[in-house]
């Protein structure tokens, strides 16, 4: 798994997608596409302080999940193809939950967000 560290160089958006990455991992529902990943989310973004995010566009959750894994925070798999043959790439957590929960617990805007996965 990859270091924590890493995390510290990670956008808000960037962030806000590896909390929904993480919601979706507790629940066994990863590893999981752009779109469901989208979906953890906006259910949460809500409790998001701080930078305005608004809504987490698809061009903006699937761009930041590109620099997630090309960062080596998340991993992704190419399991389906479509008739074209490029198929839907899957994520999954690269790094432990716990950990990166903890890490990203330290940024105050992201605070209430991480709780809910504390509460």
């Amino acid at each position: 798994m990859t270091d924590t560290a890493d995390i510290e160089g990670t956008s808000l958006t960037q962030r806000v997608v590896l909390l929904g990455l993480a919601d979706l991992s507790a629940g066994g529902e990863v590893p999981a596409h752009a779109g469901e990943i989208r979906r953890a989310c906006t259910e949460r973004l809500d409790a998001v302080e701080g930078d305005v995010l608004g809504t987490l566009t698809e061009a903006e959750a699937s761009r930041a999940l590109n620099e997630l894994d090309a960062a080596g925070l998340l991993a992704a798999t190419r399991d389906d193809t479509s008739v074209t043959g490029k198929g839907r790439p899957r994520y999954d957590l690269a790094v432990d939950r716990e950990a990166l929960l903890s890490g990203l617990g330290d940024d105050d805007r992201l605070t209430a967000f991480v709780e809910q996965f504390t509460a």
